[in-house]
């Protein structure tokens, strides 16, 4: 639900830097998958005897074109991807079929977000000077190195068969393919 307003504030900003047409309309559209994940995920959640917790996002500034570009290349380019690599293979290797139905459509669609955050870092980050670009890399290797230490914790085993949760051998060759998309696509 959080990815809601975080892609609606994606929308806007590109429209504000006068990012291409595609951009823009790939970020409304992926505010409309989220929409429509959060409810899929509350059905499941209800399914299973849980209730979503209720997401409350502050109100936020305006956002310098760095800002932008960081939060995208930590959020989008490695978070996204590897939670799209992550969908994947739990649409492939949950017990429950609902949820692996429910799990590809949102594998496919987190691909098509993990796509956009890297084309806006291919449209934003070459305009940015190259202390913000070092920064940048830098944090992007730096939200791997945490996804490299959180694959290491395994999930309860009952999340593991039902959901399809990866374990931390399969985790890590998850993680292994989204370093070399991530960082082959950053050089």
């Amino acid at each position: 639900a959080a990815s809601v307003v975080a892609f609606r504030r994606l929308e806007r900003e590109l429209l504000r830097l006068g990012a291409p047409r595609a951009l823009v309309s790939a970020a409304r559209r992926s505010r409309a998958d989220e929409i429509r994940h959060a409810r899929e995920m509350a059905i499941l959640a209800h399914r299973f005897g849980s209730r979503p917790a209720s997401v409350e996002v502050a109100p936020q500034g305006e956002r310098s074109p760095f800002a932008i570009a960081l939060e995208n290349a930590v959020e989008g380019c490695v978070r996204e991807t590897y939670g799209a690599i992550v969908a994947a293979y739990q649409a492939r290797t949950a017990d429950d079929p609902e949820l692996r139905s429910v799990l590809r459509r949102i594998a496919r669609d987190e691909a098509r977000h993990a796509r956009l955050a890297h084309d806006v870092a291919a449209w934003l980050e070459p305009h940015l000077p190259s202390d913000e670009r070092a920064a940048i890399a830098r944090a992007r290797e730096s939200a791997i190195a945490d996804l490299r230490a959180a694959v290491l914790r395994p999930p309860a085993a009952d999340v593991a068969r039902l959901a399809g949760m990866p374990r931390p051998r399969e985790a890590r060759a998850l993680l292994h393919a989204l370093e070399h998309e991530v960082l082959s696509r950053a050089a």
